[in-house]
């Protein structure tokens, strides 16, 4: 008992003598409620870094703080600021990384002092590359880059455009000759030690229209961009067009296909066999937005979309004459019945019977189509809500396959594939009235697919009266060539004499190919200018 008394005594004895020796609190938390403490910032701290200290200390009468390393941003520069007497030190600045000293010591009104000591963690700021805003091909852009800088230490460059090109410049200038994702490297030295950055850019190309056409030797879907600054190729998209990829129509981000399926003629007792679908300007997310049902004669032969996201469509129309309409966005919709037909009346005749439908168009909000064949003939133009406008006079006894309109200029492109008030088979301009008819291309070797009667001919016109390269403009076609599709329709060449052929909206260049080696029927135009990359 004794003994335990003896060591108690003496453990209380030195509590008191280690108590009276220095009044002193070791470093408490940030948020804890001590006499003594102040906060450092929060989170990290670069340098060089500008850093206020927070005072939270209670009830003291004195203040002195001791800094390790710390400066004072003056008018005249940089002075040291080893010390400070105030409530609050003004602002410190830390020039270099590292790890720095602060204590804080208070003293009170008794006479007594208390005092705590913190570390702050000045850290290197890692390189940063600095990527130049809307990066083009074929255009010059500046790199730089965010480097941590020691005084008298020289900082080396390596950059890598990833691309084949270097440079050992602090802010090197280059220039992309593709469009493309790239990743850029930058290695440098900071006279303490070496360190690497990369990022990856993307690097537009031009901003241009893209012609879409459709190739049955492959089956696929392409696409061109009418690029300047650079030769175009054509692209292979991954959407299969099918058998007879009739029309093309871009509206927004979408490509609308009428696939009017195997039989484009007369055939009995063929069931229908096409459908009508939607692909992305990337050939992707194959959507159907309804499968023909009858017979071939209700195929979906040329198609439209309207400004209000609607599908026009027409079919052969023997047995069922009129033109049908889904909405845009259907998806395996049930087929549609014709919503309007041409009437005798309105075509100023006693019978449209064997009238076979020819192409479609939206032309300031209405509907004109045309008929084509060994009977039908005529331009008509009426409102979507079904009203007969007009039977346009200078076309009245043409036989129209196809067509399409340049409001601009106010012209009219069309393909007459059988011989009817005077014009035999070709590829023609007039004006909107039908006034000052003239032949373009007399297409002379053209495919005679269809048979005489209802020859399928030219199935894809588009028109682009503010081209990329500062011309007129011109109007595109596409051309199958009898070498290379058969009157059955079978192919039977390479392409080597089919694609798609243009001609000058001024009229200064006869027809040409535009591009060669394919084998279309649906073309069109996106008139969106778009990134090439």
């Amino acid at each position: 008992m004794i003994k335990i008394f003896k060591i108690s005594f003496l453990m209380v004895l030195l509590c008191i003598l280690a108590g009276c020796k220095k009044d002193t609190i070791g470093r408490g938390s940030q948020d804890s409620d001590v006499a003594v403490n102040f906060d450092v910032p929060a989170g990290d701290v670069f340098a060089p870094a500008k850093v206020l200290l927070v005072n939270r200390s209670k009830h003291a009468t004195e203040y002195q703080w001791d800094f390790t390393g710390g400066k004072q941003l003056t008018k005249s520069g940089l002075k040291d600021l080893s010390t400070s007497t105030g409530l609050t030190p003004d602002t410190i600045f830390y020039e270099l990384p590292g790890t720095y000293d602060i204590k804080l010591t208070v003293k009170y009104a008794d006479g007594s002092s208390k005092f705590v000591n913190k570390q702050l963690l000045v850290k290197k700021q890692q390189p940063q590359i600095i990527v130049p805003d809307n990066i083009l091909f074929l255009q010059e852009v500046e790199f730089k880059a965010s480097v941590f800088k020691y005084p008298g230490k020289t900082v080396t460059y390596n950059w890598d455009f990833g691309d084949g090109q270097v440079s050992t410049l602090e802010k090197p200038k280059i220039t992309y000759a593709k469009a493309g994702t790239y990743t850029v490297k930058l290695t440098v030295n900071d006279g303490q030690e070496t360190l690497t950055a990369t990022r990856v850019i993307g690097v537009q190309g031009e901003l241009v229209k893209a012609l879409f056409f459709s190739d049955v030797k492959t089956g696929k879907l392409y696409k061109q961009f009418f690029t300047q600054k650079q030769a175009p190729q054509p692209i292979q998209l991954p959407a299969a067009v099918g058998l007879h990829p009739w029309s093309l129509t871009v509206t927004g981000e979408k490509v609308v296909i009428s696939n009017t399926g195997a039989n484009v003629l007369f055939t009995a007792a063929a069931n229908a066999d096409g459908r009508i679908f939607s692909v992305d300007l990337n050939g992707g997310s194959d959507k159907t937005i309804t499968t023909a049902t009858g017979t071939y004669a209700d195929d979906p032969f040329a198609s439209t979309v309207d400004n209000n996201g609607n599908v026009w469509w027409l079919s052969r129309n023997t047995s069922v004459p009129g033109m049908r309409s889904i909405a845009l966005e259907s998806a395996d919709g049930p087929y549609p019945a014709p919503k309007f037909a041409l009437t005798a009346a309105q075509a100023g005749t006693t019978s449209v019977f064997g009238w076979i439908d020819g192409g479609i168009q939206i032309v300031n909000n209405e509907i004109w189509y045309t008929k084509h064949g060994s009977a039908g003939k005529g331009l008509y133009r009426i409102s979507t809500t079904g009203t007969f406008i007009q039977t346009v006079p200078g076309f009245k006894d043409l036989k129209i396959r196809t067509f399409a309109v340049d409001t601009k200029n106010s012209k009219i492109y069309f393909v007459i594939n059988f011989l009817g008030g005077g014009y035999d088979k070709g590829f023609y301009s007039a004006n909107l009235d039908g006034t000052d008819i003239r032949l373009i291309d007399a297409m002379a070797n053209f495919s005679t697919e269809g048979g005489a009667n209802e020859m399928t001919s030219v199935t894809g016109i588009a028109i682009d009266n503010a081209p990329d390269d500062g011309s007129a403009g011109y109007v595109y076609y596409g051309y199958r060539d009898a070498s290379d599709v058969n009157a059955s329709g079978v192919v039977v060449g390479s392409g080597s004499n089919s694609g798609v052929k243009r001609y000058a909206l001024n009229g200064t260049k006869p027809a040409e190919f535009f591009i060669k080696g394919f084998i279309p029927y649906g073309i069109a135009i996106d008139h969106v200018k778009r990134g090439t990359n």
